[in-house]
Formats: structure tokens, C-alpha cells, sequence
């Protein structure tokens, strides 16, 4: 069975802090080379917010191709 080529990270923080790090994701694992998203994201009694960020486990290459496929 083929391994899932994303990797799915779950954090549950403060609003402010919450933008914060998923801002330094983006900037970590860029979109155009990681396909990063914030996969889903919710608001809790808290006022926390609990959220997905999800990324390629390797980066696209220039040419479109993905590292070691």
C-alpha cells in the first residue's frame, strides 16, 4: 500500500497565536513547493482555535516532479 505522500499536523492554540503559527508554516513549507494548506480548522469553547495544517512530505521540484518519485 502506497505511504500517504502528506503529512497532517494538529495544533490547538489561541486566535492570535493560532495566525502566528500557521503564518511561519506557510513560510517554512512554502504553498508552490509543499502544497501547504490549513486542511480544516475549528472553533472551541475555549476560544482556542484547533486546526490541521497539512504538507507534501517532500518538496515539488522545479521541474514539477516531486524529490524521489
Amino acid at each position: 500500500m502506497p505511504q500517504d505522500p502528506f503529512i497532517r499536523e494538529k495544533f490547538t492554540r489561541q486566535r492570535t497565536t493560532a495566525k502566528k503559527l500557521a503564518a511561519e508554516y506557510f513560510e517554512r513549507f512554502p504553498k508552490d513547493r509543499y502544497q501547504t494548506e490549513v486542511e480544516s480548522w475549528r472553533e472551541l469553547q475555549s476560544q482556542n482555535l484547533e486546526f490541521t495544517m497539512k504538507r507534501l512530505r517532500e518538496p515539488i521540484e522545479d521541474g514539477g516532479e516531486r524529490a524521489g518519485g
